[in-house]
């Protein structure tokens, strides 16, 4: 595979993941109506990345 594909190949993984976390986030927030920080710990998502998905979930 070249280069070129392989990273877009790598960006589709993780724009994937982030999705699927940010969508398991609201889910739990909605589902057991817990705050965004509470499914987060739930989820168990680093601490660097709580601040990226705390924005996603405003915008």
């Amino acid at each position: 595979m070249c280069n070129l594909s392989k990273g877009v190949e790598e960006r589709g993984i993780a724009r994937g993941l982030e999705t699927g976390t940010l969508n398991a986030i609201r889910n739990l927030m909605e589902a057991m109506k817990l705050t965004a920080e509470q499914a987060m710990e739930a989820l168990k998502v680093s601490e660097a990345e709580k601040v990226k998905y705390a924005g996603m979930l405003k915008g």
